[in-house]
């Protein structure tokens, strides 16, 4: 089926998606191992999850349950993960028209992150590893 101009590019929003999570992973300290282990997930879906992709070859298109679950582990509200969440839908994900507006996108991430929990509480003692993927 043929794009129409007016269809979502989900590809955009699943690559916004990607980029928070494996940021939020990192600043908490947090291997895809452990946040698998974690989330009741394997470590190939959240892999899948930061590379945007999924076993079909397309883009990421997690189940609001699985954003959920990521947000618990990783302590966070569902909407750090979400891209454009606090403004209207767009055909194309605002966040991933240049280098500049993702580098917003880091600096309000690491802002609310500090201000929320700092890392040497948020990753489980147990798995205190640091983060090599």
């Amino acid at each position: 089926m043929a794009r129409t101009d007016d269809e979502l590019e989900w590809p955009s929003y699943g690559f916004s998606f990607s980029r928070r999570l494996r940021y939020i992973r990192r600043h908490r300290n947090l291997t895809q191992e452990q946040l698998a282990h974690l989330s009741g997930m394997h470590r190939n879906q959240v892999s899948n999850l930061e590379r945007n992709t999924s076993r079909d070859g397309g883009s990421a298109d997690p189940h609001l349950s699985t954003v959920y679950s990521l947000a618990r582990v990783l302590r966070v509200p569902p909407e750090m993960l979400m891209p454009d969440a606090a403004v209207a839908v767009t055909l194309r994900s605002r966040e991933t028209a240049d280098d500049t507006a993702w580098g917003a996108v880091e600096v309000e991430l690491s802002r609310q992150l500090i201000t929320e929990l700092p890392r040497e509480e948020a990753a489980p003692r147990s798995l205190g590893a640091r983060p090599r993927d």
